[in-house]
């Protein structure tokens, strides 16, 4: 019954990401466009508001308001300027615009319109009419390039359309696979394509958001809104791979690689990176002489992570964080405690549970690190526990032998 299930599981999960790409991308597209426009009412309000304030000197040299203190404004911020008699005729306009004009429609006013000029720059015009004592002089005309706009929106959507292409492509295999093969195949063959496949498209949505972020032109929201894909993708990728994790430990396949390191060296590296996700948080670190260890750096890597995560999502932005790592002779003891808020004795007996959440929704998680901690933990035949007041903070303390096995 399961198997004629998935496959209209995985349907649904097609469906739902095709519907969400679409809405993702029209929605940024208005956002930005929205955003552009807001820009060219704002200049224009400017520059009327400083028209109606020197009338005299725009009727005899309209000119000096495009060089105007507030006129080198607008040209530094990308903002084109031209002024118009009630004909079209060119009054006066910015240098950068140099033989060409911006469009201009007769007896129109309040009126924004897309163009290009001669050299194939995309123009987004807003025109509106100058009247000086209830006279009126003509119209002011304000445009910005939008050509890096169009281009940013055409990466994103091809960013997506891969993304997408690559994620059909594995739901399609996993259908297959659960249409046509035994539920132990299924398992090991979803287990294959997921570990190396499913996070393909994370992968190349990470990797063009963060080749986007180097362009130098990028800004505002739309570097905002790039930030957050990369985000979000990382965070998928993460969430695969812990579920990936889960799955293989639930069933034997997740094998521990042990190897001699120095622990210590894997605490600065997390806390450096916790550090760059949190800025604010005030982050101590206690280390002994001596913390060579023997054990699998990876998952080490991964449980360190978990704690310390859950310890920043779940304090202040200026919260306090200490991690103190103590030496013994057959073990190292590892304690991270937090000033956040704390967890009720009732919750304190499930945390360690998968899938369990002490505040549904919140924090980002989904109830899967402290679960594949304690697995980690205990593969290693260490132990892990917890102590925390609510309101008052948690302290999570982990025992690893020095020697594994």
């Amino acid at each position: 019954m399961r198997l004629k299930v998935m496959p209209w599981v995985m349907l649904f999960i097609a469906a739902t990401l095709i519907i969400f790409a679409f809405s993702f991308y029209y929605n940024f597209k208005n956002q930005m466009i929205e955003s552009t426009e807001l820009k060219l009412f704002n200049y224009a309000d400017n520059i009327l508001i400083e028209i109606a304030e020197k009338s005299d000197l725009f009727i005899k040299k309209p000119g000096n308001f495009i060089f105007s203190s507030s006129g080198n404004e607008f040209t530094s911020s990308g903002v084109l300027v031209e002024f118009v008699d009630n004909n079209g005729k060119p009054l006066s306009r910015s240098p950068a615009l140099k033989n060409n004009t911006l469009h201009f429609t007769k007896s129109e006013e309040d009126i924004v319109k897309d163009f290009e000029l001669d050299d194939g720059t995309r123009i987004k015009t807003y025109q509106k009419e100058i009247n000086i004592r209830e006279k009126k002089l003509g119209y002011l005309i304000v445009g910005v390039s939008t050509s890096q706009l169009y281009h940013s929106l055409d990466r994103i959507k091809a960013i997506l359309g891969v993304a997408l292409l690559l994620t059909f492509a594995v739901l399609g295999v996993g259908i297959y696979a659960m249409t046509t093969l035994d539920l132990v195949k299924n398992q090991k063959l979803f287990l294959g394509f997921a570990s190396h496949e499913l996070r393909t498209p994370l992968s190349v949505i990470s990797g063009n958001a963060e080749l986007a972020l180097r362009d130098r032109e990028i800004g505002g929201q739309l570097r905002d809104k790039l930030l957050n894909i990369k985000e979000e993708s990382d965070w998928m990728n993460s969430l695969v791979s812990n579920l990936l994790l889960m799955i293989r430990s639930q069933t034997g396949e997740q094998k521990t690689n042990k190897t001699a390191f120095c622990l210590s060296d894997i605490l600065v590296e997390a806390i450096s990176s916790l550090k760059g996700r949190y800025p604010a948080k005030n982050i101590t670190l206690t280390l002994p002489d001596n913390a060579d260890i023997k054990a699998d750096p990876d998952q080490i890597k991964i449980l360190i992570g978990n704690i310390l995560e859950n310890a920043a999502r779940n304090t202040k932005e200026s919260g306090i964080i200490e991690v103190k790592l103590e030496a013994e002779p057959e073990r190292f003891l590892l304690t991270i405690t937090d000033d956040g808020k704390g967890i009720d004795p009732a919750s304190r007996k499930k945390i360690f549970d998968a899938f369990y959440q002490v505040e549904e929704g919140k924090g980002g998680g989904v109830g899967l690190g402290l679960a594949i901690s304690k697995w980690i933990v205990e593969a290693h035949r260490g132990t892990i526990s917890v102590q925390s007041e609510k309101g008052k903070g948690s302290a999570f303390c982990i025992c690893l032998p020095k020697a594994q096995g």
